[in-house]
């Protein structure tokens, strides 16, 4: 009797699983500016429903209002019935039918519009024979479901082969293709890459499978990225001595710009992945470690340790619908920046930290960590100096932190302990690093008392 109400609990769990899940449909065709989205349910959902077009992403740093881009947003019910959305005050449209549940919603997003306006790295992009999807630029929410199991279909022109990096594999099929994400968050975080221009190569000899895919309006050495990948991966592996990511896969773009106005060469990190639009100059011809866009790799590459799985406070649960006040951005990225010097050895960076915070201007200097994280959560790349000097104190805070503990153990103990203890206890409790504790985490079995050095520089 034990083993039949187990194997019936068994039966239920997977059957309202099942009932979980919500299936979404992607229709993308050649030479149409937009892209189709639809959200369905297995079983109708009563009304009213909130959808939510992000306004911000992780690592972003700033807002970016996608829902401008909405051609239109509409739910139909169970009975067929189409009921037109409402556009709320923020980035969300409320869907309100009489009686019928909703059995789908559907709109359209914009491409070319999004490039038009966004003018850079923060817009997908469509060319011929090419469409480049950020995942948060296009996937929407209905509020209260983010955590449930999505399954994507992808449906483009017939002979567009479909890659993402939820998913990457040499093997791209043509027309359609599904993928899989355990929530939102994982949807909306990867790339979609359609179209036979983009070039796609598997780097052999990598410790996880990595890939790289490309799209460029110029020639382009891709096996001269895969070297880059191969050899950043190594580093930091060795640096952490570990590898967190299943798989990891380089996304770079490399464009002519559609207008003066339009500036690339930025990258943003993702879980499993990196993307970054240039302009033609910087695609590589050959093999270069000593290129500024190798270090810029080694850097988003860096984030899958740093800040993507050990962070700090308002980074995650992360809030598509505003840019939020993030704690510890100096952590984020001036740990990670320092790690690249740790790595590549380059002396030009510890100058280029110790410039930035003493030019900085009266306005910067006078804030703390805290308050310099949170204006740079909004305003990180509009007024780059507070970008800079956010990373540039971080990384200066993690040097002489290094010097310090190099110091008073002799050279048993540095840096690298103090990072791998906020990352396993990151790891160990699932949230956001508490602010106070952070030299209490950083400092365990180091035995060395790290306040000293903490309370310089977090003020």
């Amino acid at each position: 009797m034990k083993n039949l109400i187990s194997f019936l609990c068994l039966l239920l769990s997977l059957n309202l699983q099942a009932n979980d899940t919500i299936y979404y449909t992607l229709s993308a065709q050649a030479g149409h500016p937009e892209v189709k989205v639809s959200i369905q349910f297995e079983e109708a959902v009563n009304g009213p429903l909130r959808v939510v077009i992000p306004r911000s992403a992780p690592g972003t740093y700033e807002i970016t209002d996608y829902s401008r881009f909405v051609e239109y947003l509409d739910g139909t019910t169970n009975m067929g019935a189409l009921v037109p959305a409402e556009k709320g005050i923020g980035s969300y449209y409320d869907i309100r039918p009489d009686e019928s549940p909703i059995q789908r919603i559907s709109y359209a997003m914009n491409i070319d519009r999004m490039e038009d306006e966004l003018e850079g790295w923060a817009s997908s992009k469509r060319r011929d024979a090419y469409l480049g999807m950020l995942g948060y630029s296009v996937f929407g929410f209905v509020e209260g479901m983010e955590d449930k199991p999505i399954v994507l279909t992808i449906e483009a022109s017939n002979d567009w082969p479909i890659f993402s990096t939820l998913r990457p594999s040499l093997d791209r099929p043509k027309g359609e293709a599904q993928f899989r994400a355990s929530n939102y968050a994982e949807l909306a975080d990867a790339q979609y890459l359609l179209g036979d221009k983009v070039q796609i190569l598997k780097v052999e000899k990598a410790k996880i499978p990595l890939f790289a895919a490309v799209y460029s309006e110029t020639d382009v050495n891709l096996k001269a990225i895969g070297q880059m990948g191969e050899q950043a991966l190594g580093l930091l592996d060795n640096y952490f001595g570990f590898t967190p990511m299943p798989h990891y896969t380089m996304v770079y773009e490399y464009l002519n710009p559609r207008t003066p106005r339009h500036a690339y060469n930025f990258s943003i990190e993702h879980m499993n992945s990196m993307t970054a639009t240039f302009d033609l100059s910087a695609a590589p011809k050959v093999y270069n470690p000593q290129s500024r866009y190798y270090s810029s790799l080694i850097h988003h590459m860096g984030h899958s340790w740093v800040p993507l799985r050990s962070y700090g406070g308002g980074y995650r649960p992360f809030s598509w619908e505003v840019a939020p006040l993030i704690e510890t951005i100096w952590l984020h990225e001036g740990f990670i920046w320092y790690v690249l010097y740790e790595v590549t050895g380059n002396e030009g960076l510890i100058r280029m930290f110790r410039e930035t915070v003493e030019t900085a201007p009266d306005f910067i200097q006078r804030l703390s960590l805290k308050e310099l994280s949170y204006l740079a959560s909004t305003q990180y790349g509009t007024d780059f100096r507070i970008g800079r000097n956010a990373f540039s104190r971080g990384a200066l805070f993690a040097f002489e932190l290094d010097q310090f503990i190099t110091e008073k153990t002799g050279g048993e103990k540095s840096f690298r302990d103090a990072i791998l203890n906020l990352y396993h206890w990151s790891e160990q409790n699932q949230k956001a690093l508490p602010y106070e504790e952070i030299p209490v985490i950083m400092e365990k079995g180091l035995g060395v008392d790290i306040k000293e050095v903490w309370e310089k520089w977090k003020n």
